[in-house]
């Protein structure tokens, strides 16, 4: 996997990878049918996924999502956010890299004086 960059004002912006691996056949499919709620055009084989995030908060979502039902499928995650550096995601450490993902990207932005 290679890390990505988008350009923004000027700036490089870090982009997030999210990748989705499963040993069941089906089962991301029927995950992201669920996540999206609607019927993906993905194939009913597909063992591995991989989105690339350009606004890297917008991750949080799919990774919260999969870890919250882990009980109901057998997906694995794994998110790229340096350098061919790639972090498993586990529910032992979510919580963590979600954390993680807002110290790095989240900025807060002062309030509009009126």
């Amino acid at each position: 996997m290679r890390i990505f960059y988008r350009k923004n004002g000027g700036q490089n912006q870090m982009a997030v990878a999210i990748s989705l691996r499963s040993e069941t056949s089906g089962e991301i499919k029927r995950f992201l049918d669920t996540y999206f709620g609607k019927e993906t055009n993905i194939d009913e084989d597909v063992g591995w996924w991989v989105y690339v995030y350009n606004r890297p908060l917008d991750a949080v979502d799919i990774v919260s999502a999969v870890m919250d039902n882990c009980d109901k499928y057998q997906i694995s995650v794994c998110l790229q956010i340096d350098k061919c550096s790639v972090y498993p995601v586990t529910a032992d450490n979510y919580n963590d890299v979600i954390k993680g993902m807002f110290d790095l990207y989240y900025e807060e932005q002062p309030e509009a004086v009126y």
